[in-house]
């Protein structure tokens, strides 16, 4: 059946495979064998012999009865054979027909499977046209839909464009008018500025050069006292050998000339009391020696050579016998002036440069003694240099430039106290002093507040003062020898009782707060 008619070998025709000599030698033998031939005919019987009785017959007759009746037979048999033959070729050219039918009809077949396939293929495409044709037109319905809606939308679109159109051309029409009423203005202003001008240019005539606020003053000077304990604390803070040195301070002949100048025996004992004071002592050396340097108020300028402060002295103290008379303001002016065009000079910034740097430099070989452990820092003095040095010089060259005068206060001042009550001990600190000074516990380290539990005498001292840590910055008056305080100082002091205790309970205090301020301790119980 899965071979086509075509790869089937052709079929051998049997009869056609016999030849006549074959065919002859098989019926000689079915002759002489009658029984075992197999053609669906009878057999031919085989001649009777007559019995020895009879009349002998001749050689010759006897030969021509022999052979006359197996000729019989093989005539009958070749009959037989083309009959035979003839029905073989007929059958097998029916077969032969039959199988070309058959092979057409398989030939059909194939054809009617892929008509019918090729038809059922053709049907799901006509669904598969129809789907689209269908899904085709709702498309179109919806850009049908779309498109009334952007007719909608550019209908309201030119009536909005034609709305703007109408505003636009009122608008230009009022740019128009307000240009022109511009030009009018501008005209004007032209000529107020010239006449502003004027008067301006008349006005700086007259005017005294700016002045530098106090408060720019004030934030410089806090800052340069900030930067300084900003570096104790960080360079101080595991520091253990600054005791010993600054106990073989005054015996050490190597010692710096700088550290003997400001410690004396009253601070070296201080630390060798108050261990935890070292912060202290280290923020005193500094400022002393920034203030001595660079903020004392016998410099006229810091990095101004000493010839040119000659001369401007000179100057200002020949203004005071000009004609007329050149009163107090007008010379801090022509000072200020001058001052700050000196300032600009190039050889001058580069001289204040080069001092600022000795000046760190000595600081910095002074503190390396009393820390020795910050003497492996490869250019330490720069920091110092950067964070305080340079901060405290911007700070005098301001003050300098200012027409105000300012000082700083190194030592503590007579306290109020001490004068209304007679005494004249200026290391002596009384309880109102908390309000002048930011006190500071040496022993603690901590800030005292008015509401600090304090032992006060009957005097109203409450300790002794040991150092200025922050001096006090003044800026003085014409009419007055006070001077205005801008930042109080901070100073640390020995109490002479240690602070006490804050409880929460007013109860628990009653009992002993009284004996501390001078008064009689309360009944029990009272509160």
């Amino acid at each position: 059946m899965g071979q086509s008619p075509s790869d089937k070998k052709p079929e051998q025709n049997p009869v056609e495979s016999l030849d006549p000599e074959s065919f002859y030698r098989v019926s000689k033998e079915d002759m002489e064998a009658p029984s075992k031939v197999s053609s669906g005919h009878e057999p031919s019987k085989k001649p009777v012999i007559p019995p020895r009785t009879q009349k002998p017959r001749t050689r010759r007759s006897t030969d021509d009865m022999d052979l006359k009746q197996p000729e019989h037979d093989v005539r009958a048999l070749k009959r037989d054979y083309d009959d035979i033959k003839q029905e073989l070729r007929i059958t097998l050219r029916e077969n032969k027909e039959q199988a070309t039918e058959l092979r057409d009809l398989k030939k059909q077949n194939v054809h009617l499977k892929e008509t019918m396939r090729t038809q059922g293929d053709s049907r799901s495409f006509k669904d598969q046209i129809l789907s689209e044709r269908r899904k085709f037109y709702e498309h179109v319905d919806m850009l049908d839909d779309h498109i009334a809606h952007l007719k909608h939308q550019l209908e309201k679109t030119k009536l909005h464009m034609d709305q703007l159109t109408f505003q636009t051309r009122e608008a230009n029409e009022e740019k128009t008018t307000y240009e022109s009423k511009l030009q009018n203005l501008q005209k004007q202003n032209s000529r107020l500025n010239e006449d502003l001008t004027e008067c301006r240019d008349d006005i700086l005539r007259l005017q005294p050069p700016s002045q530098i606020p106090d408060s720019k003053i004030a934030d410089e000077y806090n800052n340069v006292y900030h930067q300084i304990a900003s570096w104790v604390d960080d360079e101080a803070e595991e520091s253990s050998a600054m005791e010993t040195q600054l106990a073989n301070l005054l015996a050490d002949k190597d010692a710096p000339g700088l550290l003997k100048s400001i410690l004396d025996n009253d601070l070296i004992h201080a630390t060798k009391r108050y261990p935890d004071a070292e912060p202290l002592i280290l923020r005193y050396i500094i400022q002393m020696h920034i203030h001595r340097c660079i903020l004392a108020d016998t410099i006229y300028l810091f990095g101004l050579d000493e010839h040119n402060e000659i001369i401007l002295r000179s100057i200002a103290r020949a203004m005071e016998d000009l004609e007329p008379k050149r009163d107090f303001l007008t010379i801090q002016r022509w000072r200020s002036e001058t001052l700050q065009a000196l300032a600009r000079i190039d050889g001058f910034q580069s001289e204040q440069n080069s001092k600022a740097t000795a000046v760190s430099k000595d600081l910095w070989t002074a503190l390396t003694y009393l820390l020795p452990e910050i003497s492996a820092q490869e250019n330490g003095w720069k920091r110092l240099h950067d964070t305080i040095t340079m901060p405290a010089v911007r700070l005098a060259t301001n003050m300098r430039f200012s027409t105000s005068v300012y000082r700083i206060i190194t030592h503590l001042p007579r306290s109020s106290s001490s004068s209304s009550s007679g005494h004249s001990d200026s290391h002596i600190i009384y309880q109102p002093d908390i309000q002048r000074y930011s006190i500071i516990d040496i022993a603690t380290q901590k800030i005292l507040r008015q509401d600090s539990v304090l032992k006060i005498a009957d005097d109203g001292r409450i300790g002794e003062h040991v150092m200025v840590v922050q001096p006090l910055l003044l800026r003085m008056q014409k009419d007055s020898a006070a001077g205005v305080a801008l930042c109080k100082p901070a100073v640390a002091v020995k109490l002479d009782e240690p602070m006490a205790r804050r409880t929460k309970g007013v109860g628990k205090m009653a009992g002993w707060a009284s004996s501390w301020f001078g008064g009689e301790a309360p009944e029990a119980g009272r509160t």
